[in-house]
């Protein structure tokens, strides 16, 4: 009796062996997927382990989404939102985008994606992530720079950010203070606000442009490096943050502050901002000129879109010294705000946000 119980188990067991085999080989592993088709269930079955079909599944993931890339070599479905994302915003070939996502979205933020991508292309942001900063440690790369009202934190980068829509300005008497560069650029909205400036300023003494040079624009990171040297040599570790800016750091790589340096003063090195601020403190004729100038715009730049960026009152907000012919750009709405409530931008930054 207890052996043929015993072989009735063990008929039962190949049973339920024979029974499985047969429903396994039988089971579709998309079957709880909406969007298979004839035309795609191979490669997803190719391509796709069981763990990735369900979390395909439970992502919704429709095949447009990742599909384009799925043979791509290293392609893992847990990136295709990334991929696609990416692809929309910045196109390249599906490999350096597959490889970027995959290497880098640690430390990407898909909130600020768009605005990345928009501002520097993939090779960049792969040099970025992958180099050692000698300027800034631990530097985070500025996702947002296109933005009017930008502020660059201790721990940002522009990195090799560059505005798209740069034009040179042609108009206005200029010397940049780039070594081995002739032109002056700006972003492109930018162009017609200084030229009626420059117009209006006229009025001081009868001058073109008020009698002033413009010597800055945009200035791109390799070109702020020997900057950043000779104003460390000037003024040494400690100081030189009051008259200049670390590589990557300066808001003259946005695009949207100007420098004019009053005629006369080019004898002096045209990055000095401590003698034009000086200068406004003495008598004497081209000196008293100067001081014009500056009131001038500290009362009026703001009905062009302009403020000027380091006014003497603000110097240890700014954590810059008085530069009263460093103008950054807006929009007369933003710059009308400032003037009425004697705001800077760091502060109006933190009063709307």
């Amino acid at each position: 009796m207890k052996i043929k119980r015993i072989s009735f188990i063990i008929s039962l067991l190949v049973l339920f062996g024979v029974c499985f085999t047969i429903m396994n080989r039988h089971y579709d592993e998309l079957a709880r997927y909406p969007y298979v088709t004839n035309e795609n269930r191979d490669i997803l079955l190719k391509h796709l382990s069981n763990e990735d079909i369900n979390y395909m599944i439970s992502q919704q993931l429709k095949p447009e989404q990742f599909l384009p890339f799925i043979e791509t070599e290293g392609f893992t479905i847990r990136n295709a939102h990334w991929y696609t994302r990416a692809k929309e915003i910045q196109d390249d070939s599906n490999e350096v985008i597959v490889s970027f996502i995959n290497d880098f979205r640690s430390r990407l933020d898909y909130v600020h994606l768009d605005t990345l991508l928009q501002s520097y292309s993939y090779a960049t942001l792969r040099t970025f992530y992958e180099e050692d900063h000698r300027f800034v440690a631990n530097a985070l790369i500025k996702s947002d720079p296109s933005a009017r009202l930008a502020l660059i934190d201790a721990h940002e980068t522009l990195y090799r950010y560059e505005p798209k829509d740069l034009v040179v300005i042609e108009e206005l008497p200029q010397v940049s203070l780039v070594e081995g560069k002739s032109e002056v650029l700006i972003r492109k909205e930018v162009l017609d606000p200084l030229y009626a400036l420059c117009a209006d300023i006229s009025e001081v003494n009868d001058k073109t442009c008020g009698n002033m040079i413009l010597v800055a624009g945009y200035i791109s990171y390799e070109d702020q490096q020997p900057l950043y040297e000779s104003m460390m040599l000037k003024y040494g570790k400690d100081e030189f943050r009051r008259y200049w800016d670390y590589p990557g750091q300066s808001e003259f790589q946005l695009g949207y502050t100007v420098r004019f340096q009053p005629a006369g003063q080019e004898e002096t090195r045209l990055d000095d901002t401590q003698v034009v601020a000086e200068a406004l403190t003495k008598e004497h004729a081209q000196q008293s000129e100067e001081e014009r100038l500056a009131a001038w715009l500290k009362e009026h730049a703001h009905e062009y879109g302009f403020v000027v960026r380091y006014p003497a009152e603000k110097e240890e907000k700014t954590g810059k010294a008085y530069q009263p012919f460093t103008l950054r750009y807006v929009t007369k709405e933003v710059a009308s705000q400032l003037y009425e409530k004697q705001l800077i931008l760091e502060e109006y930054k933190i009063e709307i946000e």
